[in-house]
Parts: C-alpha cells; sequence; structure tokens
C-alpha cells in the first residue's frame, strides 16, 4: 500500500464524512444509514487491526462489541453514568476480556484460534440471551438513553436529532481511526506487520510474538466495544442478535470487501455491506442476489477488496502522468 493513496483516500473519507448532514440533511434516509454504516465501522477497524495488520482471524469479535454494548448501557441506564465514561467503561471491559480471552488462546495455531474465537463468541450470545436479569435476555434493555446535551460557549451540542448523533458517531469514529492511523505508522505497527508476515522471522529479531499479538487482540477487542455502545446508543437498545455469529461474520465480510491492511478499508467495506443493500429495497426480493453476486465478482477480480482495486487504478494513473511528462 502507498503511502500517498493511503493518505489521501483517509483525508478523502473524513471531509465527505464530516460534510455528510450538509449533503444529506434533507434526506433523513441516507443519514440513518450512514451513521449505521459509522456504528459498523467502528468494530471493522478493531478487526483490521486484528486480521490486517497482524494477522489473526477472529470470528467472535461482535461478542466483545456486546460486551462493551451491555456495560455501557448498564451504566448510562441504570447508573446513570454519562456518556464518555460509559462509553470507555464499555470498551475497557471489552478489552480486559480480550485479554483474559487472549492469554491462554494466542499460543495456539491460526485456525485452533480461528475456532476458539467463535466459541467464545457463541458462548458470549448465549450468556447475553440467557442473563434475563441483567440484559434483560432475549427481549434485551429498551430506553437506553441519548447522551446528554452540552454547550461549548455560545455552542450547542445536541443528540436526540438525527444529525446531532450522526455528527456524534462520526467524532467517535474518526477519533479511533486516528489511532489506528497512528498505531501502523508507530514501531509497534511496524512489528505487527512483522509478525504477520513471518512470526519466526520477527521472534529472531526481537520481537515479541506473543506480547505484541495479545496487546493488539486487547486493543481490537476495546475498539469493538466502543463501536458496540455506538450501535445501542443510536438504536437505543441492545438486543442479543446484534451480536450473535453472523454478525461476527459479517463484520469479517465488510473488511474483506473494503480491503483488509487498508487504513480506510474499514470505512469502505462498511458503508458498501451497510448501505448498497438498503439502497436496494427498491427490488427487495432480489437485493441479496445482486449483492452476493458483487461479492463473488469483487472476490475473483480484486481480492484485496475495494481498497486494493482503486490503488491499483490509482498507480497506473500515476505512470501513465509520468509517461505523457517524459514523452513531452
Amino acid at each position: 500500500m502507498t503511502r500517498s493513496f493511503s493518505n489521501l483516500a483517509a483525508l478523502a473519507c473524513l471531509v465527505l464524512g464530516a460534510l455528510a448532514p450538509l449533503i444529506f440533511g434533507g434526506q433523513p434516509y441516507v443519514l440513518y444509514v450512514l451513521t449505521l454504516a459509522l456504528c459498523y465501522t467502528i468494530p471493522a477497524i478493531g478487526v483490521n487491526i486484528l486480521y490486517g495488520y497482524t494477522g489473526l482471524v477472529s470470528l467472535g469479535h461482535m461478542g466483545f462489541a456486546g460486551v462493551g454494548a451491555y456495560t455501557t448501557a448498564l451504566l448510562m441506564k441504570d447508573v446513570g453514568v454519562p456518556f464518555v465514561p460509559a462509553l470507555l467503561g464499555g470498551a475497557l471491559a471489552a478489552g480486559v476480556l480480550g485479554v483474559l480471552v487472549g492469554i491462554p488462546c494466542l499460543r495456539l495455531r491460526s485456525h485452533f484460534f480461528i475456532v476458539v474465537t467463535l466459541a467464545v463468541g457463541m458462548i458470549l450470545f448465549t450468556l447475553f440471551n440467557n442473563l434475563d436479569a441483567l440484559t434483560g435476555g432475549a427481549e434485551g434493555l429498551p430506553g437506553i438513553p441519548r447522551p446528554a446535551p452540552f454547550s461549548i460557549g455560545p455552542i450547542d451540542f445536541e443528540f436526540r436529532s438525527l444529525t446531532g448523533f450522526y455528527m456524534l458517531t462520526f467524532v467517535v469514529t474518526a477519533l479511533i481511526f486516528a489511532l489506528q492511523f497512528v498505531l501502523v505508522r508507530s514501531d509497534f505497527g511496524r512489528s505487527l506487520s512483522s509478525v504477520r508476515q513471518d512470526e519466526a522471522l520477527a521472534s529472531a529479531r526481537g520481537v515479541n510474538v506473543f506480547g505484541h499479538k495479545l496487546m493488539a487482540f486487547a486493543l481490537s477487542t476495546a475498539i469493538a466495544g466502543a463501536g458496540g455502545a455506538m450501535k445501542v446508543l443510536f438504536l437505543r437498545a441492545a438486543a442479543p442478535m446484534s451480536f450473535d455469529m453472523h454478525e461476527s461474520i459479517n463484520l469479517m465480510m465488510m473488511l474483506i470487501l473494503g480491503g483488509a491492511g487498508y487504513l480506510v478499508g474499514p470505512v469502505v467495506g462498511a458503508i458498501t455491506f451497510i448501505a448498497v443493500p438498503e439502497f436496494l429495497r427498491i427490488a427487495a426480493e432480489m437485493r441479496f442476489i445482486f449483492f452476493g453476486f458483487v461479492l463473488l465478482v469483487l472476490a475473483r477480480f480484486a481480492p484485496r477488496g475495494i481498497c486494493g482495486l482503486a490503488e491499483s487504478a490509482y498507480k497506473k494513473l500515476g505512470r501513465r502522468e509520468k509517461t505523457v511528462v517524459g514523452y513531452s
């Protein structure tokens, strides 16, 4: 991945995301779909850190998102904790659980690790579904309050409106995107890439392979927890079906569709995966067939996802411009 392409794509996403309320202000349904896509972008960023940069596949990540979601919901609904500490509490709970799961499981070979994460996700889903006194069971937790409004000088911020909550979700996503940006550009991020490419060589060069994997897994689960929290705050209800195995597989598909290992891969994947089927509702019976066909075509002709396809086009365009300049 070229750094210039990566930076350009990240800047384009940030500008378009910030301008979305102005562009789609008169179309609440579009803004609703974009907000939901941002709620999925956050856990997809966590999966990107784990799979795209470290090479570990997790099929239970929405279970960790559920831990963050229920923790944040309970803190805000039953204890009255404000939004920011409740969100951090949800992310912390998911991250701590990630450490507890990662310590015994990250020494397993890759396919065993995949099976363990799948099992952990199913256990968490069962707990969400059966701990009625805590999670509300299959009916879930309704009536989760919106974050309280606040003011900075003469400017008021409120989150009851769709536009207000979109901007809140955009800011949270942008902060987590910035964390990913700093992480992958750091020595730690480069060490993660070396672990993904060759664990034995990375270990021989002094990289603590297990420690790096554990930290990546903890960060990834904490980010997933924050994403789950934003999702239930947006929907104002936490339900077990939002965090089951299918949702975890969808998360992986979003990342592969957008481009694993690309900074903007989770953003592109989540928006495409959430938005395209919604906009195909005009052909309700055929939309999933059409969407599945699109996925098959992309898997065949763009194995590095949409971002990989865009990067190839960007490189070809750059070479063509150099050729023209050299000729003139």
